[in-house]
Order: C-alpha cells, then structure tokens, then sequence
C-alpha cells in the first residue's frame, strides 16, 4: 500500500487507504512492533536503561493481539540466554506488567506465545522490553531500512483512549475524546507513515507525536480536521522528515488536542478469546478398514479406540478390548506419507486389553493434517488408524 505514497498526493490516496483501513483486520487496535536493541534507539531520543554490554539482535518482534494473546519472538540474541519479558508505560519511573520469560536456544533463538494473558476489556499502552540480569536489552520500536528496502517488520500498534489505559498502569492528564478505533502504521523500507482515528471528536485536529520514555518527543504531522464521522488520516510519504532512512527508533506515539494526550499506541482487547481448533477421531483395527484397502496391517483386537488432539499440542489416545498386556505406541502419520513421527506417547495394556495416554507432542501454533497409528513397541505393523465406520 504504501509504494503508492512515493508516486501519487495524498489527496488521490485518501479513499483507497480509507476502505483498506475499513476492514475487519484493521479496525483491530492490536500491538505489532519489531524489537530493536536497546543502546540502538536514537529517536526521539536515546534511551538511559540499557545493559552496558548489548547482546547481539539480529530479528524478532512482539505481538498483543485483539484477544489478548502475547507472542515474543527472538532471532539471533544470545545464546542459552533467558530474557525477562515486561510491557512498560512512558511514564516516570515506567509502570511495568510481567509478561513472563524467554530462553534462546544455541543459535540465540527463542519464542515466548501465552493465550489470554490479558483479559477482555483491557486497553494498554507502553512498549514490550526484554531484560537479561545485565539490564534493558531489547525494546519494541522500528528500523527504517538504510537501502530502501523492506528486511525487517513494520511498525503497527493500535491507538486507544488515554483515559481508558489500565495496563501497565493508568495515566494522569488525559483528554475524554471518544475514539471508536485507531491504527498506525510506518513502513520498515522507507519511513511512509499512515495514522488513522475513526469515531473520535469531529472537527478536531490532533497533533501526532513520537515520544520517548524521557519525554523528548518529535512532531509527525497533524490528524484532521476530522469529518462529521471523527475519521482523519495523517499520511507521510517518503522521504518523511521525522523518520528517515537507517533511523531506529523506540517509544510511543501520541495524539493530542490543546496539549491534551487524547490517543496513544498501545492495544485493546475487544474480542472474546475463541479456543483454538482440536481434532478428534476414533480408532479402527487396520484389517477391518476397506476404503482404502491397507496392507500392512496387524491382527489385534479393539473394541473401541480414540485420540484427541487438544489446544496445547497434548495427544490423548484411549484403547478399549485391544490385547491384554500388550505395549503400544502411537505414531502420527502425516497426509503426505511421508515417514510416521514417533510421538513418544507409549500405550500398556492391562489385562483387560484397556490403556489411555498423554503426551505432547504438537508445538505451539503448529497447523498439522495427519492421521493418529498405533502399532506394537516391537514391530513396524499397524495396529490401529483414525478412521470411521458407517453403517
């Protein structure tokens, strides 16, 4: 959208830019930030909490989704390194909310994901910082590209109300505008800036500022006048005064009315949390299956079988009448054919040929279409495959 920003006025961009930002997804005040390192951060200013020492950052970005779900990703910090993870407001000294933690792996790679951490209704406003027992090491912001572009995330945090802000904690001195929805979003290759408010006050011009936690803030350009409806958009092509090419930069943008904060970046939590999909299935004897007609099938009895596979990545597999004292093991099949993954979840029977076991074996956010096997510890038959049976 915004390659457009570089070859025609504003004026012609309006109405495209408006429908794309009346979809669904973009009402969404949700956080997306790339993380940058701390001691990098020069805009608006640089920042005074950083380690000493920075650990290395090549990648990596934080997520608050409208459901209230957190996703932190790193690539290439240290290695073996665990990072604390807390979302931090501007103010002085900073309000913070523990997220939780992060550990790296031998290449310094680490992913921190927790479903509904933040309850329906919750509005924030800060940054996500990453802490190590050095100090501040990774804070969310942008990188504008030095060559033009895009390598990197973009930048795009909601905007909420600032008297509606509880987390980390509330804020002091704000403006009662209303606000329906609000969004930003600056564009990693070049700096483009596109700031939008929709249901706020109309006829109000809102002063757009990029502010850092020391107070030292830069001005991006001006929201409004709005229409009847509250909506105004800000665009800011490129090259952008404020932003331009290799800046990096940490902070949060702010709105104001009469030097009144009204909006800021943050998050809002406004859709009920929705369990992810599970899949379930029973589980017929191989040699009673008929389409397809299978082959290598072993003999056992079962009187009823099933699996589920639940939200977490956890298997459950549950045998009835199979054979008395007999270890088994479940396997996943892939779709594909390709070779069956051992999923480690082993399946005794008493001696009524009856077993039920759990282990995990799916990673979070992991998409899968497969079929659960059983077989013998002692063998390569199958036992056991989801199916189902008509009558």
């Amino acid at each position: 959208m915004f390659q457009s920003l570089r070859r025609w006025p504003a004026a012609l961009l309006a109405a495209p830019v408006l429908l794309c930002l009346a979809s669904g997804r973009a009402r969404a005040q949700t956080f997306d930030e790339a993380l940058e390192q701390c001691q990098a951060v020069t805009t608006p200013a640089a920042l005074t909490t950083c380690a000493a020492t920075q650990d290395p950052l090549k990648g990596g970005g934080a997520v608050i989704s409208d459901e209230g779900d957190v996703t932190v990703t790193v690539f290439g910090g240290a290695t073996n390194t665990s990072y604390a993870i807390t979302f931090a407001s501007n103010a002085i000294p900073p309000q913070t909310t523990t997220l939780g933690s992060l550990m790296t792996d031998a290449n310094g790679n680490g992913h921190f994901r927790k479903d509904a951490f933040f309850k329906f209704g919750t509005v924030g406003a800060g940054n996500v910082v990453l802490t190590s027992t050095a100090g501040e090491e990774f804070v969310t912001g942008l990188t504008v590209s030095t060559v033009g572009f895009g390598t990197r995330r973009d930048f795009q945090p909601g905007l909420v109300r600032c008297t509606d802000v509880t987390v980390p904690g509330t804020l002091s001195g704000c403006g009662s505008d209303s606000l329906n929805s609000g969004r930003v979003d600056v564009e990693e290759d070049d700096g483009a800036t596109l700031i939008h408010v929709s249901g706020a006050r109309p006829s109000t011009s809102y002063t757009a500022l990029f502010v850092s936690p020391s107070g030292t803030s830069v001005t991006l350009g001006t929201v409004g006048p709005t229409n009847k409806a509250g909506s105004a958009t800000l665009l800011v092509g490129t090259p952008n005064p404020e932003l331009p090419l290799n800046t990096i930069a940490s902070g949060e943008i702010v709105l104001q009315s009469s030097s009144t904060n009204e909006f800021m970046s943050g998050f809002k939590v406004d859709q009920k949390f929705v369990r992810p999909k599970v899949g379930a299935s029973t589980l017929e004897p191989c040699g009673s299956i008929t389409d397809p007609v299978l082959t290598n099938c072993g003999s056992d009895p079962l009187d009823t079988g099933s699996f589920k596979v639940e939200a977490g990545g956890q298997i459950i597999v549950t045998l009835k009448g199979a054979s008395p004292s007999t270890n088994y093991e479940a396997w996943f099949r892939p779709i594909d054919d390709s070779a069956d993954q051992d999923t480690g979840i082993a399946l005794p029977t008493d001696a009524n040929g009856d077993a039920k076991s759990t282990g995990k074996f799916f990673t979070s956010n992991e998409v899968a279409s497969g079929t659960i096997v059983v077989k013998h510890t002692a063998d390569d038959f199958d036992q056991f495959l989801g199916g189902y049976e008509t009558h």
